[in-house]
């Protein structure tokens, strides 16, 4: 098995992955939450690396043939991950993360179909909230079909 975690700083799960090594014994479980996929007619991922491992799991596990989008936001290319599909990949340069109007403005320029489908956004708080406020108030999406997980928040800790 490949285990891939994104070391963003020096919270629990960071610091964890620094220290795991091969070999070691990892207790699993399945997700939990609501924060899952879901059949839909098309699908719509955005975020920040944070949600990189996440949205490649996810969309690993997608069932039937829907369309997926997908923005993440990440530092410099070296923050990529491989990603199944198409992935509009932003660069922030050393710009900040937090609340990122740039990654908002990218979901906007998508070419989405005119029908909502579902939105799944995680990443800085702030911005899964840009995201979130533009699908419902400027595409008219339904707010139960946009599904969101903030990882992370500046001065923040403990929120995934």
């Amino acid at each position: 098995m490949e285990l891939r975690v994104f070391d963003h700083g020096d919270g629990p799960g960071a610091r964890w992955a620094r220290e795991a090594r091969a070999g070691d014994v990892v207790h699993l479980m399945k997700p939990q939450g609501d924060f899952v996929c879901r059949p839909s007619g098309y699908h719509l991922f955005a975020g920040d690396e944070t949600a990189s491992v996440a949205f490649g799991a996810m969309i690993r596990g997608l069932a039937g043939d829907a369309p997926v989008h997908t923005v993440v936001e990440v530092d410099t290319e070296h923050e990529q991950l491989p990603l199944p599909g198409g992935t509009v990949w932003l660069h922030r340069r050393g710009r900040p993360a937090a609340r990122s109007g740039e990654l908002v403005a990218a979901v906007a320029a998508l070419d989405l179909p005119d029908r909502p489908g579902t939105a799944y956004l995680a990443g800085e708080a702030g911005t899964v909230q840009m995201i979130c406020s533009h699908l419902v108030r400027d595409r008219g999406w339904n707010r139960r079909d946009v599904l969101t997980k903030p990882f992370w928040a500046p001065g923040k800790t403990g929120m995934d």
